[in-house]
Order: C-alpha cells, then structure tokens, then sequence
C-alpha cells in the first residue's frame, strides 16, 4: 500500500462521505484541485461501502454535491478573476488572450464537449470550471453540461469501485486505467470538435465577399 492510499483509507473509514465531499469540492474550486485525489477517493469510497464500512447512497451523494459546488466555484472563480487574467503579462494571460475568442466560441457552441466531456478527465476538469468562466458561458448553460458530465464522472468511478470486487488495491489500479481511457476518449472528441470548428470557420471565410 502507497503512503497516499493508505492514509486517504484510513481517513475515508473515520470521516466517511464528509472527506468526499471536501475532496470533490477542492478537486474544481481551484488550481489546488490537480493533486487532489478525489477519483481515486470515489472508487476506494465505493469499495469500503461494499464491504459494509460506509453507506453507497451517501458515497454516491457527497460525491456529487461536492463536485457540482467545486465546479460552480470555479466557474465563479474564472469569471470574477477572467478581467485580471487577461490584463497580465504572464505566459498565462498571453496564451488566454492568444485563445479567448476560440476558447469562447467552443465553450458557447460545443459544451457537450468542452463541459460534459471534459469533466471526465482529472486535471483538464480542474482547470475546466474556470475556464469556462473567463469565457462568459451563461452558468445556467454552463450547470446543465457540467451536471451531465458530473454525473458521468462519478458513475464512471463508482463503477471502477464495483469491479475492484471489494478490494481497494484494485479499485486503485483501475482508477489510473479508467483515467488513461477516459483521457483518449476525451482527447479524442474534443480533437473531433476543434476540426469541426476549424473547418466551419475556413468555410465561412471562403463564402465572405
């Protein structure tokens, strides 16, 4: 057993869906989220409540009330700072302005992808909540897509603590193999998205006077 697992175990049998909650929160509010193991917290949350020691239903709960206000935080987060970022100097603001008005166009039209789908995968949904944001996405589109692809994260990793067959060691090992496949597959559409767009805008340019 890794230290982290380790103690993340021991600390999930003594606070239970509480720790779940505060982990999935942290995981979207801020950049703080990428080490944030809170996928690996779900999964090994579902195993202890297989074998008895939490109760699934509240897994399954704090899992998602936490996600859902980590995600509305960062958005929040995104939108208030979106102005200072944007107004820097740093590589950082440089790269936004450089991508605010794709980034702004992808979010508005194609939020299944860069929402729902991108929710999925843990450091790109850490840092998706405030991008999304910066780009002015209305929230209440912006919740309805997050919601969706939230629900789809924690089945997918509730999912992963049902076939560990109540051992965490498992559940921990595909944890990262459920990442890796969640990471293509997102990868995968949102590489789909961009050449849509990319091709749309080309064809809008050729049929300009």
């Amino acid at each position: 057993m890794d230290p982290l697992t380790g103690q993340l175990l021991e600390q999930l049998e003594t606070y239970g869906p509480w720790l779940l909650f505060v982990l999935t929160f942290l995981e979207t509010c801020f950049l703080w989220g990428l080490v944030v193991p809170a996928g690996v917290a779900i999964s090994v949350g579902t195993v202890l409540a297989l074998a008895g020691t939490l109760d699934l239903p509240q897994v399954v709960g704090a899992a998602l009330a936490g996600g859902a206000l980590g995600d509305s935080t960062g958005y929040w987060v995104g939108r208030a700072t979106g102005e200072r970022v944007l107004a820097g100097r740093g590589p950082w603001a440089r790269a936004v302005r450089r991508h605010q008005d794709d980034l702004g166009r992808f979010f508005g039209r194609r939020p299944f992808y860069s929402v729902s789908v991108a929710r999925l995968v843990s450091f790109v949904r850490t840092v998706m909540p405030m991008a999304a944001g910066m780009t002015g996405i209305r929230y209440p589109r912006f919740l309805a897509y997050e919601l969706l692809g939230l629900t789809g994260c924690v089945t997918l990793y509730v999912a992963i603590g049902i076939l560990a067959q109540e051992s965490w060691q498992v559940a921990t090992q595909l944890v990262g193999l459920g990442g890796a496949v969640a990471f293509a597959i997102t990868g995968a559409f949102l590489w789909m998205a961009f050449r849509r767009h990319h091709r749309h805008r080309r064809g809008g340019r050729g049929e300009a006077p």
